[in-house]
């Protein structure tokens, strides 16, 4: 049978890719303005013609690289037709589109033949890209639409016909062209070249050297390395699992030669990976999304969610320093160590990213001060031999770029098709209602069966397109329950990401053993325990929103000092050590005191800081008196 080598597409590919960086950058700087329609539909198109050329529809041919049956270059042939039709087909007519009547006009042949062609390609590309998680939602919420009529109650939607289905999922602007791929063809591409820029350049290197030398001297300083190292690399690229290979592969062997096991070492980077997502300014572009999901101002957003990012930090860093304190690791090995002169002579390299931060604090629009850093990552690395962009650079920086995007553009597609989903048959109203009546029974249950509603909606997902997912349905479900926009967006985004580091479907954790050698579930486990903050956080403040720096200043400063405290008592709980070894008694006492402290209130302030210094006189006096039996 004739066979066809798919590597020798690549010159097609980075010729594509560049097009779209071309046509991104010139509509996110205002050079080129088309309808937004237009722009999304382009984006997807050459999207989804860059997947059916480069990603192999069969597994054993991405997983080992090798010539391909000549049929399946025919079946990729097939649907880059289908993709540039339906999506060029947007593009071309979208002033006749905007005169039509929604739900009115009809849908000729040709329009439903293109729509459902463009809901298979993005339903085949999310296959390719993100696996099975968010297709058999999709698959599920398909079905939902055609055969939901026939459920019972509040499930139960009034029937709807296939014209109205393809007609609202890929002519209207609520469904595929929606705000999700809105913002996977407006911001979220500049950051992820911003981030292409830094880690090709190797500007990004900077930010782990600068973390040995800050914990050369550290107890467990290798682990500390990979939190900030991680921490800032993250928050930058937008995907934990990306970042677990692309910051891990020096953290990990580095937590492993200084003699954690490797379970530690893997979980470890999964957690501080995963935390960048949260980390304000950029929370892996979904603050943008947020701030415009929400109608509210970005910086608003930044300061709700700096607290619970640095709790969340707070109680990892602990956690590893008590680990170390078991195990007797000391800081960074001296030959990793960079010389402080040469350090002191790249930190420019720090620039684009305050440069960034600067221009988003100063008014500056979100677009242009990205702009303004990807710019910045250009001219600066043209000081150093080491960082200029030459032609393979570029290249590099191009396929790098082209290549991140695909799958969340991908999958911001896919959510797309759930969205109008929901929207038409009205199931958000359903879930709302359904969830309500819970919410009237125990807060408590409501809660806990919200967050795993939004755990296993964003296994297997890139976070982005997963807050987006969770944001549909479960943000207005704790509004409608009196709670703060910006807290109920926050709770649904810290269990979406969460679900990477949950097992049993833990991606980013999975991520973190295999970059280890170390068993998955291990990991997996390790992991849950390292991020419980991320997992106990987002219920105080739904209760108490002083932990999103809201409300009197002397009340958020009062939450804030004993949460800082209920985390690190937390973390002594957890990996039963403060000064010495503790016993059953001091942990189950350092828990107490940590959920305590931690959860804002005078009473619950008491009574943590009251088991706090009980476990603390107690271990001093063990500390003292080797010896002494204190029990």
């Amino acid at each position: 049978m004739p066979t066809f080598e798919r590597k020798k597409l690549r010159p097609f590919f980075l010729v594509l890719a560049a097009v779209l960086c071309v046509f991104q950058l010139s509509t996110s700087a205002g050079l080129y303005t088309p309808n937004p329609m237009v722009i999304r539909s382009v984006h997807l198109g050459i999207i989804l013609t860059l997947i059916f050329m480069w990603r192999p529809p069969l597994r054993e041919y991405r997983v080992n690289p090798k010539p391909e049956p000549i049929w399946i270059f025919l079946w990729d042939i097939m649907f880059i037709a289908m993709s540039v039709a339906s999506c060029g087909y947007i593009a071309t007519h979208e002033p006749q589109l905007m005169d039509r009547m929604a739900q009115i006009d009809e849908l000729d042949a040709t329009q439903l033949l293109l729509g459902a062609a463009c809901i298979i390609s993005i339903l085949e590309a999310t296959r390719r890209m993100a696996g099975n998680a968010l297709l058999i939602v999709a698959c599920i919420a398909l079905a939902y639409a055609f055969w939901g009529d026939v459920l019972p109650g509040n499930l139960g939607h009034y029937p709807l016909e296939f014209q109205r289905v393809v007609e609202t999922i890929y002519l209207l602007g609520d469904g595929i062209w929606g705000a999700s791929i809105g913002s996977s063809a407006g911001i979220i591409f500049v950051f992820i070249l911003f981030g292409s820029l830094l880690n090709k350049t190797g500007m990004a290197n900077v930010f782990l050297e600068l973390a040995c030398l800050l914990t050369r001297n550290a107890v467990g300083g290798p682990a500390k390395v990979a939190i900030f190292g991680s921490c800032l690399f993250g928050s930058v690229s937008g995907s934990a699992a990306g970042n677990v290979f692309a910051t891990g592969t020096f953290t990990i062997p580095l937590m492993k030669r200084v003699g954690y096991k490797p379970e530690f070492a893997g979980a470890v980077e999964a957690v501080a990976s995963s935390g960048g997502l949260i980390m304000p300014p950029v929370m892996g572009s979904i603050a943008f999304v947020m701030a415009e999901y929400t109608n509210t101002s970005y910086l608003a957003i930044c300061k709700a969610a700096l607290l619970p990012a640095c709790l969340y930090y707070l109680c990892l860093f602990m956690m590893i320093h008590f680990q170390a304190l078991r195990q007797n690791i000391r800081g960074t090995p001296p030959d990793l160590v960079p010389e402080r002169k040469k350090l002191l002579r790249k930190l420019y390299h720090l620039s684009p990213l305050v440069l960034l931060i600067v221009a988003m604090t100063s008014g500056f629009s979100i677009n242009y001060a990205a702009l303004g850093a990807c710019l910045s990552v250009v001219v600066l690395s043209c000081f150093d031999k080491d960082t200029r962009i030459g032609v393979k650079r570029l290249l590099d920086i191009i396929q790098d770029a082209a290549s991140n995007i695909l799958m969340i553009a991908t999958c911001c597609a896919c959510v797309g098709v759930v969205i109008a989903v929901v929207t038409m048959t009205g199931f958000g109203f359903s879930f709302v209602s359904i969830m309500s009546s819970i919410a009237q029974t125990s807060i408590w249950l409501f809660l806990l069966l919200l967050m795993v509603a939004c755990i296993l909606f964003g296994m297997g997902l890139p976070a982005l397109p997963a807050y987006l997912l969770v944001a549909t349905f479960g943000a207005p479900v704790l509004v409608n329950a009196g709670v703060p926009l910006i807290a109920a967006h926050l709770f649904v985004m810290y269990y979406a990401i969460s679900s990477g580091i949950t097992p049993p479907v833990c991606l980013v954790a999975y991520a973190g053993a295999a970059v280890a050698d170390a068993p998955p579930m291990k990991t997996g486990l390790t992991s849950f325990r390292l991020g419980i903050c991320g997992f106990l956080v987002p219920f105080f403040f739904i209760f108490e929103p002083s932990l999103l720096l809201m409300g009197e200043w002397h009340t958020v400063l009062t939450s804030t000092a004993t949460a800082v405290f209920g985390v690190i008592c937390l973390a002594s709980s957890l990996q039963g050590r403060l000064f010495v070894e503790s016993d059953k008694l001091e942990r189950v006492c350092m828990l107490i005191a940590g959920v305590s402290l931690v959860y804002p209130g005078f009473m619950t302030d008491f009574l943590g800081l009251g088991l706090a210094l009980f476990v603390l006189l107690r271990q001093r006096m063990r500390k003292s008196s080797p010896g002494m039996d204190v029990s």
